[in-house]
């Protein structure tokens, strides 16, 4: 029972942690191609379905980069889906 107690305390310690590091990350901040070079390539990211305008896609994308533990994202495709301001964006997340 003591083994099955620490372990639930653990996982739920662990989820906690995670949640609070989402609640706080930083917002990652946009880098242009010329500027990528030398920056560490830690993924892809891609969302579908943000609505508003385009400013809004951008700040979406920032903040799910630093949510992702990336400092910089380069968004490298951006299009409004056939619906008025719903936006498809996809980026590559930077350390």
């Amino acid at each position: 029972m003591e083994v099955i107690m620490k372990r639930y305390l653990t996982l739920s310690y662990q989820r906690l942690s995670a949640a609070t590091v989402a609640a706080y990350a930083k917002p990652a901040e946009c880098a242009y191609a010329d500027c990528v070079t030398g920056l560490n390539e830690i993924g892809f990211l891609f969302i579908n379905n943000i609505t508003g305008s385009q400013q809004d896609a951008e700040h979406a994308i920032a903040m799910k980069a630093g949510e992702q533990g990336a400092s910089w994202y380069r968004i490298i495709r951006m299009r409004e889906n056939l619906q008025p301001d719903n936006w498809w964006v996809q980026a590559i997340l930077y350390a």
